[in-house]
């Protein structure tokens, strides 16, 4: 939903997902069948190509693995050997050095050593962009910093993620930017408002669409 460095792709467990392992079988306690030929994963549900396929191609001979007693997923090396414990229901793929992992229905994050950087308190964390994660909480949006540290409180009823060092936010229904450190950059003006790329933002203001540069100018239509 966006540097692969460790562990592929999201694996959920979770019937809405392509992913759906253990909880969508038809026979509890099933051990999933995993099957490492040539880059192709078989499991009980899917085919992965691990070798082929760029979204699922492991990195640093890692590799996500679930435990069929706990049911529960964990981070294997290339020998086989536990680097980070079977804890979590969920483990999305290490961004700037942090994974969001799920239990139950919180997230939380983790280092590559598998220690928590962000507690298991959220309903909903985002993958770190420049390394800022999104975070929501009492329906508002804020920032954590990859070391875990709250940078920006939850302010926001939107935010998109960091792009060329700033991030698209909402306030009132209009959209401005703000920076890594939760300074209001261009103020809170727009209908409509795109990230920046190639320091260039798609924006719309009474019905007029044109584009603004990184200091909130009209540069063109």
């Amino acid at each position: 939903m966006r540097k692969i460095i460790a562990i592929g792709a999201l694996v959920a467990l979770n019937c809405g997902s392509v992913f759906a392992f253990e909880k969508c079988s038809s026979t509890p306690g099933k051990q999933i069948e995993e099957l490492y030929l040539d880059g192709l994963v078989k499991t009980d549900t899917i085919f992965i190509d691990l070798k082929n396929d760029p979204d699922f191609k492991f990195a640093n001979n890692l590799r996500w693995f679930q435990d069929a007693e706990l049911a529960l997923f964990g981070i294997k090396n290339k020998k086989g050997e536990v680097v980070i414990e079977p804890l979590f229901h969920q483990i999305e793929s290490f961004v700037d050095g942090v994974s969001i992992v799920s239990y139950d229905d919180f997230q939380g994050a983790i280092d590559m050593k598998g220690e928590i950087l962000i507690p298991y308190s959220y309903v909903e964390l985002q993958t770190s962009s420049e390394h800022m994660i999104a975070f929501y909480e009492n329906g508002m949006w804020g920032f954590f910093n990859t070391k875990g540290e709250k940078i920006i409180p939850a302010q926001y009823e939107f935010v998109g993620a960091f792009s060329e060092g700033l991030a698209l936010a909402s306030k009132n229904q209009l959209f401005g930017y703000i920076n890594t450190k939760g300074k209001v950059i261009i103020p809170f003006q727009f209908d409509y408002a795109s990230n920046f790329e190639d320091g260039e933002a798609h924006v719309e203001l009474r019905f007029k669409s044109f584009i603004i540069n990184k200091r909130g100018e009209k540069i063109s239509d």
